[in-house]
């Protein structure tokens, strides 16, 4: 324990880590406050709006967060060529991350466009629900290819400890996207009312925006992780392939199959009632923001890890890792007192909703605060310890075992079979949390995750 406080308080680890994970706190933070921002625009036209959003960005983050998942890949390489010293490997694993990102959105922006009642249709049967979540589907498919650019390029940056780039091109893209969407959404400056339709155009739109700006950053500033010719036929190369795909396949299928575990969760609580889904939409924006708070120091950790596992110094990348899980949900109990007293006040801004639904509302994020402390060693664990080493097998086993195999079955035969109400619903998700904690602290003790990826031969 005196080993994790030493680290912990050593100036060049404290320096080193709010230098990565405060410009990614506060690009998540912005990110999330837009969610906010545009569900308090759509919560002014219905409840039916809100679900239909909410229901559109959980599709959404299924896809997310398998580019998410396939960047990540490239990030973890990356960040054992950046502690390596090897320019060279960096560009190299950018340039396949950037291959499977984007040949992994075409097939869903061209099903999405087509077919979108196919998923929208299994959350409900109201009809004006799903005429507002097709629309919403459909606009927003066309961002994905724009996404897929951006979060490769972003990863590549942060893995070489440049993690301003991507915040200072939120900072003016996300202002930029509310306010596309409040003139869309509403019809100012000439352009139509377009309600729900307006809020995917303008996420379209700033999507666009971001991509161009981050290109054109990266081309000026930060020419060093673009990839030479050589590079970019020895980055497509069997062994390179082989070893990323080797990597990649599990966190796509972990952060895939957690996102659409979400979806799932999303259907259950649909099959409740369409208020139950706007109350949720509406506290899912909310749960982001907090949790906005706790992405910086995760994508941080894992970042100075791998630098560590890339240098081949395990002893000091064994001390980083306890004091991340040890010490980060200390921040969690602190954010717990503050979540309760503002949960009313945060409530009132959403003036449409009605009694019942602001009573459900306040008792689902009452639960949300007195769990934040599970969920963060969680979180800290399976992305910045685990993942770190490339230990993706067994992260994506206990995130895909906890929610398919207790949280999902649970949750779903308490609604189907037992008329459970919302708050009993998302008290009986929780409980994959408590599970999946005991199997992250076992693992990270046991140690398989304190390796070198650099020299490893895929098989």
């Amino acid at each position: 324990m005196k080993n994790k406080i030493a680290t912990f308080r050593a100036p060049d680890f404290q320096k080193k880590l709010w230098q990565l994970a405060l410009p990614i706190t506060l690009q998540s933070l912005l990110y999330s406050f837009l969610g906010l921002v545009d569900i308090l625009m759509v919560s002014q036209l219905g409840e039916s709006e809100i679900a239909a959003v909410g229901l559109g960005n959980k599709i959404f983050f299924f896809n997310l967060l398998m580019m998410v998942g396939i960047s990540h890949a490239g990030g973890v390489l990356a960040a054992q060529y950046f502690g390596a010293e090897d320019l060279s490997g960096l560009r190299r694993s950018l340039v396949i991350s950037l291959l499977f990102s984007l040949l992994s959105v075409i097939p869903f922006i061209i099903f999405y466009t087509l077919s979108p009642q196919t998923i929208t249709g299994l959350a409900s049967s109201d009809n004006q629900l799903l005429i507002f979540a097709n629309d919403y589907l459909v606009i927003t498919a066309y961002s994905f290819i724009f996404t897929a650019v951006v979060l490769p390029l972003e990863t590549a940056l942060r893995s070489a400890g440049d993690t301003k780039t991507a915040m200072n091109i939120s900072i003016l893209v996300l202002p930029l996207n509310a306010l596309l969407n409040y003139i869309f959404i509403f019809g100012h400056l000439g352009f139509p009312e377009m309600g729900v339709a307006g809020s995917a155009w303008g996420t379209v739109f700033a999507r666009f925006a971001q991509m161009l700006l981050m290109v054109l950053f990266v081309v000026k500033r930060r020419p060093f992780i673009i990839a030479k010719m050589d590079e970019v036929k020895q980055a497509l190369s069997l062994f390179e392939i082989k070893r990323y795909t080797k990597l990649a396949f599990p966190m796509v299928l972990h952060d895939s199959g957690w996102a659409l575990g979400i979806l799932v969760y999303t259907l259950i609580f649909a099959m409740i009632g369409v208020q139950e889904l706007a109350v949720m939409s509406m506290v899912s924006t909310i749960e982001q923001t907090v949790f906005a708070l706790f992405i910086g120091i995760a994508i941080a950790s894992g970042t100075m890890i791998g630098h560590q596992l890339g240098a081949k110094a395990f002893s000091q990348a064994w001390q980083q890792a306890w004091t991340f899980i040890l010490f980060v949900p200390v921040l969690a109990f602190i954010f717990t007192p503050i979540i309760i007293v503002l949960r009313e006040p945060i409530l009132s801004l959403f003036p449409t909703l009605s009694v019942e639904s602001m009573h459900s509302a306040s008792q689902v994020l009452l639960v949300l605060a007195f769990a934040l402390f599970v969920r963060v060693i969680n979180f800290i664990g399976i992305i910045g310890v685990l993942r770190s080493g490339g230990d993706v097998n067994y992260s994506t086993f206990i995130d895909i075992f906890c929610m398919w195999c207790v949280g999902i079955p649970l949750t779903f035969i308490a609604v189907k079979y037992y008329h459970a109400t919302l708050i009993e619903a998302y008290i009986i998700m929780l409980s994959e949390e408590l599970i999946k904690v005991l199997l992250v602290i076992h693992r990270v003790h046991k140690k398989h995750w304190l390796r070198n990826m650099l020299n490893s031969v895929a098989k």
